[in-house]
């Protein structure tokens, strides 16, 4: 519906704009970073219940990766600087933390991914970043985000 009823132009601040591209191509890799690692962790486990749980995290960070990836194409239709995110993520200095965390953290073991991922980027960050973020996003009549 956002996309039919042309949403992107009833944003109501477009600064809002430009914190959309600072979060997109910010949390959409370490996203589908995570989706890699809790698949990698999933496959070095042994019991079968740390297995299935680490497949379902997996698919759930690949979920919200590719939504995002979607907000980006949508966005990408109507709006500059979002055109290369693969491109971009090697590039952007607010990323040099978050990717060498998780480099560290999907080098070490699966015990160390889990815990690393699961308690920081998890349970703090997103808690964090997400919930103010998507009442912003509803707010500025942003549907293809929330």
């Amino acid at each position: 519906a956002f996309q039919q009823n042309n949403g992107q132009f009833n944003i109501s601040d477009p600064r809002y704009l430009n914190t959309l591209k600072l979060f997109l191509t910010g949390v959409s890799p370490l996203e589908y970073a995570a989706h890699r690692g809790y698949a990698m962790a999933g496959r070095s486990l042994r019991g079968v219940g740390a297995r299935v749980a680490c497949q379902m995290q997996s698919i759930d960070e690949l979920r919200h990766a590719q939504t995002q990836f979607h907000t980006i194409s949508h966005f990408n239709k109507y709006f500059h600087g979002l055109h290369d995110p693969q491109h971009m993520h090697d590039r952007v200095w607010y990323l040099s933390v978050p990717k060498s965390y998780f480099e560290d953290a999907m080098s070490a073991g699966p015990f160390e991914f889990i815990t690393a991922i699961s308690f920081s980027f998890e349970y703090v960050l997103t808690n964090l970043l997400f919930m103010p973020f998507m009442s912003g996003a509803a707010y500025n009549g942003d549907m293809a985000t929330v």
